[in-house]
């Protein structure tokens, strides 16, 4: 018999990637089964280069009627089991009308109106540990399997991108809007580099490493500064610069899976906590993650389990750097 799951995962990339391990599991244990998941626009073609789903929805971003239509087709369904992972009322709400023997969904806050779904619900506080909750999601259900497989990403399709920068075990920083408060989270500490200062950290780290930066989504005045007045252009993604004996290269607006492929050969990443800092645990990579330091309890939820992990905190530029110096000296 084929049991039909429908998963709930409809943020972002570092999400789905968390969240990955668990659906791993839930796929080795059953010998046969159907997945689908529904996603957001911002992590869906993730989703889809997986090749974990038998089906990728999107959840519509707007119009009602388009709304109830997704909700009514998954209402012709049936599936043996519905996990909402992440814990988010419009996924519940569509949880609730579909047809399932079991559902279960995170929830940070329990509504009056919940009690009416046939749904176990599972407290997701600031302190909790994501993996032990997913754990005991599944073991409620009856899913009898202890959640591993956090390397998972090694073992996913490599696009080769990376066969483009010919150095290896390089350090690689993700200088992505994270660095910035504004273009972030205005709440956070301001990182804010100044590019004379940037300049000083990649030629202190040249000193001993090759480096490879790879930028956000977002364009920064520092990204282009370091284009145009720092590295030579390659071509519309790459950039170079050879400093002494060392290599430094910026890859400009990477894809994800172009990331991915990169860190197959890094061996230090340097990152604002992210998708990034998850992915690189599926490989022999040192991490330095920059954390808002009034959120250390937030960020344990999701950074249990990462090996070779080394948190530092936001700060202004000039006193990271030093802070960054001092862990490459440690790792290298």
């Amino acid at each position: 018999m084929v049991n039909k799951i429908l998963i709930f995962r409809t943020d972002r990339i570092g999400d789905l990637i968390v969240t990955c391990p668990t659906i791993i599991s839930i796929k080795k244990y059953f010998k046969e089964c159907d997945i689908t998941i529904i996603t957001s626009n911002r992590n869906f073609d993730y989703a889809k280069s997986l090749n974990l789903f038998g089906d990728v929805l999107q959840f519509p971003r707007s119009n009602l009627i388009s709304k109830i239509k997704f909700i009514y087709n998954l209402y012709k369904k049936k599936f043996d089991y519905i996990f909402v992972f992440d814990g988010k009322e419009r996924s519940i709400l569509t949880a609730a009308f579909i047809k399932s023997k079991i559902k279960v969904a995170l929830s940070s806050s329990i509504k009056f109106h919940y009690k009416l779904f046939k749904i176990k619900f599972f407290k997701d506080c600031e302190n909790t540990n994501l993996n032990e909750i997913f754990q005991q999601m599944l073991n409620y259900s009856n899913v009898k399997v202890k959640i591993d497989n956090y390397d998972f990403i090694k073992k996913k399709r490599n696009n080769n991108f990376s066969n483009k920068i010919p150095m290896e075990k390089f350090v690689h920083i993700h200088l992505d809007e994270k660095w910035f408060s504004e273009l972030y989270i205005s709440s956070y500490t301001n990182i804010n580099p100044k590019y004379e200062d940037f300049i000083e950290l990649i030629n202190s780290i040249s000193k001993q490493s090759n480096i490879l930066i790879t930028t956000g989504i977002i364009d920064t005045s520092i990204v282009y500064e370091l284009k145009n007045k720092f590295l030579e252009k390659i071509d519309e993604k790459i950039y170079y610069k050879k400093n002494s004996d060392k290599s430094i290269y910026l890859i400009y607006m990477p894809s994800f899976e172009d990331i991915e492929s990169l860190l197959r050969k890094s061996k230090i990443l340097i990152a604002c906590h992210g998708s990034i800092t998850h992915a690189a645990n599926s490989f022999d990579i040192q991490k330095i993650d920059i954390l808002e330091e009034k959120k250390i309890k937030f960020y344990k939820r999701f950074t249990s389990y990462l090996e070779k992990y080394h948190p530092i905190y936001r700060s202004n530029f000039v006193l990271l750097r030093g802070d960054i110096m001092k862990k490459i000296q440690l790792l290298n």
